[in-house]
């Protein structure tokens, strides 16, 4: 009776034990304070604050980014081409060439190949880079009217003579070549823009001189009304190199003197650089419509 009132005893202490074992179990088990969330980060992992890519996976990253299209930019308008080559001669370059070429087919007279341009009087800006950034304008806004356009060249560090100029004007049979340069005088008073034009020197010349004169005409009034500044009207010449080597129309405009220093701080300005080109951009158009 005592031994099995031992062992009744013994088995309710051990049954007392399990359960307060189990109740402080269930006391030290981890929950959530309410109203907050678990940090993503385990205990054992190291927050990295550097973002940056190495090697395969960076270079891929980059890549990707490369080819996002940029929400600032514009698709570029399809434009039909109707069929005409214009040639623009950026007149000079940042070095004179003096070696001597044929004045025309056949002529014993000499002249040399580029002089090298004149400088702005004031600003000091050289001409080849008036010349040149008028002449890139004026290609872009031609283009989107649908021509078909050849630079002579569009690095100021080649130094083209003129026979070459014209050789190039004749290989594309352009439908107008259109040289640009600024003007320079003694009188520092002289201004304005002046279209200058081939004469009768040869039977090349003779098959362009009209449709020279007028597109030089035209061109010369929308260049001066446009921007404002004076007309000194057409100029005809025998004796540029350019014109009596060109079986193509061709003029040269003078878009301003840069020995005035008001026309001078004019063309050596971007923003009527712009209005230049656009000007004669208009010209051309109306030209060869």
């Amino acid at each position: 009776m005592r031994k099995t009132l031992k062992i009744m005893v013994v088995l309710l202490t051990v049954g007392m034990m399990c359960v307060s074992l189990s109740a402080c179990t269930q006391a030290n088990k981890f929950e959530p304070v309410t109203g907050t969330k678990p940090s993503k980060y385990s205990d054992n992992q190291t927050l990295d604050t550097d973002t940056s890519t190495i090697g395969d996976v960076g270079q891929a990253a980059i890549q990707k980014a490369d080819y996002e299209p940029s929400r600032s930019s514009t698709s570029t308008p399809i434009v039909k081409s109707i069929g005409k080559v214009i040639v623009i001669d950026p007149g000079h370059a940042n070095r004179s060439n003096l070696e001597l070429e044929a004045n025309a087919p056949g002529s014993s007279v000499m002249k040399i190949k580029d002089g090298g341009g004149a400088a702005g009087i004031d600003t000091k800006t050289p001409e080849y880079l008036i010349n040149m950034n008028v002449s890139l304008q004026l290609r872009d806004l031609l283009q989107k009217k649908g021509y078909t356009i050849v630079m002579t060249k569009t690095d100021n560090s080649v130094s083209l003579g003129n026979i070459q100029r014209a050789e190039i004007g004749n290989n594309e049979k352009a439908a107008l070549v259109l040289r640009i340069h600024a003007d320079s005088s003694e009188n520092t008073s002289a201004s304005g823009a002046s279209m200058l034009v081939p004469l009768p020197v040869n039977d090349g010349t003779k098959a362009i001189i009209d449709e020279s004169n007028r597109c030089g005409r035209i061109i010369l009034n929308s260049l001066t009304s446009e921007v404002g500044v004076k007309n000194r009207g057409l100029a005809p010449h025998n004796d540029m190199t350019g014109f009596n080597w060109s079986k193509v129309p061709v003029i040269l405009v003078e878009m301003g003197f840069l020995s005035n220093p008001d026309e001078d701080r004019a063309l050596s300005d971007a923003n009527y650089q712009a209005k230049l080109a656009k000007a004669l951009a208009d010209g051309i158009a109306e030209a060869l419509k």
